[in-house]
């Protein structure tokens, strides 16, 4: 029987990869702490940390404020967030935005773009690139100072191959967005599904640093879905995504043509309420939204959605009702099967409070346990345009411990 060596540069990597992803999670520690944290010898931690520090990675912030005892004093180091820059895209159907930050999502700037499907795809993705080297170029950020680009899309994605597989209402064929963009930049490029992307972030930056398991739902063009189990995102297949939109919830004439009919995601998704409102629109059965469009139905659409939650057409809301009906039971069904610590929603429909208290009455009714402590809005949705993509780059690149 063979064996191999141990590598020790791997074993190097490791450790590097422990003391950042400590230092992130925790904030700024000792030299000694560390060591004792993550039962390394305190020589170890003193030689990698002194390579970090050497490299601009971490730095030094001031010695330990409890720590008045005579002798050597402990002196604190910590993540140096502003020694990279990372371009972030999130690509989504109405508008994709790109953005320029810290690796901790700070001293940002921002650039937002229609999302062009009418263009053909490596077209749409040149006009991105020539945005983010703009925004270079305003910021005066060297290319050099750019750890890499982290780009978020919706639907199936092949990370590996940086490959977008299939997003819906974006572009109707595969799309290598990694290729086309590393092209342009001259940079690396990690490209993603968007809820996995968040969920990443969550594990870096948000309630994932305390957090075992996780379900996470995205409410807006569609609805997304990933899961955490013991801090890790669930992939049993390398372009595969946890998909609670496409469940199936009616296909009683259903065909293999069109094989999204019948899914979640085709009631409750804001094409698909604006279509039912369209449809059943009338002067007598929802005066108020028949007012708001003067008569003309056809101005009823996904782009203006959120506008009609004001009004109080009984109607109208009894028909959204029964789509956030719909969504409360896969999201109840789901959690009965996966028993997550923690639920987590976001995306523009559940910022709207009219559909978010409904939604959460509803599960409430299906089970009393499922309150707001339960299921929470994510501390990072003001930052859902970039923090997905800035986590792609910062736990491959940076965290990895292989960065220098």
């Amino acid at each position: 029987m063979s064996y191999a060596g141990i590598n020790l540069e791997s074993v190097k990597n490791n450790n590097r990869s422990a003391i950042l992803k400590l230092l992130n999670d925790q904030g700024a520690m000792s030299r000694k702490d560390i060591a004792a944290a993550l039962g390394l010898t305190p020589a170890t931690v003193t030689v990698i940390c002194s390579d970090l520090l050497t490299s601009q990675i971490l730095c030094e912030l001031g010695e330990a404020p409890e720590d008045k005892r005579a002798g050597r004093r402990k002196i604190l180091i910590g993540i140096n967030y502003d020694r990279w820059r990372v371009l972030s895209i999130s690509v989504e159907s109405a508008e994709t935005c790109v953005s320029l930050t810290n690796l901790r999502g700070g001293n940002g700037a921002f650039r937002r773009i229609q999302t062009n499907t009418s263009l053909p795809p490596a077209q749409f993705l040149r006009q991105v690139a020539n945005l983010c080297l703009l925004l270079l170029e305003e910021e005066n950020v060297p290319r050099s100072s750019v750890l890499g680009v982290g780009v978020s899309v919706p639907g199936e994605v092949d990370r590996k191959e940086g490959l977008s597989v299939s997003a819906y209402r974006v572009w109707n064929e595969p799309v290598n967005v990694g290729e086309c963009l590393e092209r342009h930049l001259g940079m690396p490029v990690l490209v993603e599904n968007n809820v996995r992307a968040f969920a990443e972030a969550e594990l870096i930056y948000g309630c994932g640093k305390d957090v075992e398991n996780m379900l996470f739902i995205k409410w807006g063009p569609g609805v997304g879905s990933s899961i955490v189990i013991h801090k890790q995102i669930y992939d049993s297949n390398p372009s595969k995504n946890a998909e609670i939109g496409h469940f199936v919830i009616d296909a009683p004439d259903w065909d293999r043509r069109c094989c999204r009919r019948g899914l979640l995601e085709t009631f409750v998704g804001t094409h698909a309420m604006a279509d039912q409102l369209r449809e059943r629109c009338t002067r007598d059965s929802m005066p108020q939204l028949y007012g708001m469009v003067n008569g003309d139905l056809s101005a009823i659409s996904a782009h203006n959605f959120t506008r009609y939650l004001c009004l109080e057409d009984p109607e109208m809301w009894r028909l959204l009702d029964f789509d956030v009906d719909l969504l409360a039971r896969s999201v109840c069904n789901v959690i009965t099967m996966l028993a997550p610590d923690k639920v987590i929603v976001y995306g523009k429909l559940f910022e709207q409070p009219a559909l978010m208290e409904r939604f959460m009455a509803r599960c409430r009714a299906i089970d009393p346990r499922y309150g707001e402590a339960y299921i929470t809005h994510s501390e990072l949705r003001d930052k859902i345009d970039y923090i997905g993509p800035l986590a792609l780059v910062v736990n491959s690149l940076f965290l990895s411990g292989q960065a220098e």
